[in-house]
């Protein structure tokens, strides 16, 4: 039985271990941040004076590493860099609209341009059929070809006044 008492033994010694180390951890988390005590400044933890001396040199440190910020030039700083943009923006603002009515009166004179070559080539036409029609009324007098007035009379032959002339025949 000697070995179960040595085992029981340990057993229970690893679980007063335990319970004592958990309510040991407790109290030091509770005591480095506890968040009931955390806004009362005035109750410190203690500090040793080498931690205290270290802490101070961080704090002198970080107040004589920065500048006080200058608000007034900040504010300056920005109108200044809002008013530059703003002017580009009016700038491009106003090249757009200027493009755009460049743009508007180039297409309305492109239609205008468009409908006088219309109205020239219809005008051409025009001169074109009446020259036909006039050439068609002076040659109606002079018959094109053979006339054949009935089946039982003898044929007659179109006198010709000119020479016919095929424009596609020839050496080419």
């Amino acid at each position: 039985m000697a070995k179960g008492s040595i085992l029981s033994d340990t057993f229970e010694q690893l679980a007063e271990l335990g319970q004592s180390s958990a309510k040991k951890t407790v109290k030091s988390v509770a005591q480095t941040f506890n968040p009931l005590t955390a806004g009362d400044k005035s109750e410190k933890p203690p500090l040793s004076s080498r931690t205290r001396e270290q802490s101070d040199q961080v704090e002198g440190s970080k107040k004589n590493n920065h500048t006080p910020l200058d608000f007034e030039k900040l504010k300056n700083q920005y109108e200044k860099n809002d008013s530059q943009n703003t002017d580009h923006l009016r700038q491009r603002l106003f090249q757009l609209v200027r493009q755009g009515d460049e743009k508007i009166l180039y297409e309305k004179r492109q239609k205008e341009i468009g409908k006088k070559k219309q109205e020239e080539a219809m005008e051409q036409q025009k001169k074109k059929e009446k020259e036909k029609k006039k050439k068609i009324l002076e040659q109606g007098d002079i018959p094109k070809g053979k006339v054949r007035r009935s089946i039982f009379s003898p044929k007659k032959t179109a006198e010709r006044q000119h020479q016919e002339t095929r424009p596609s025949i020839g050496k080419q």
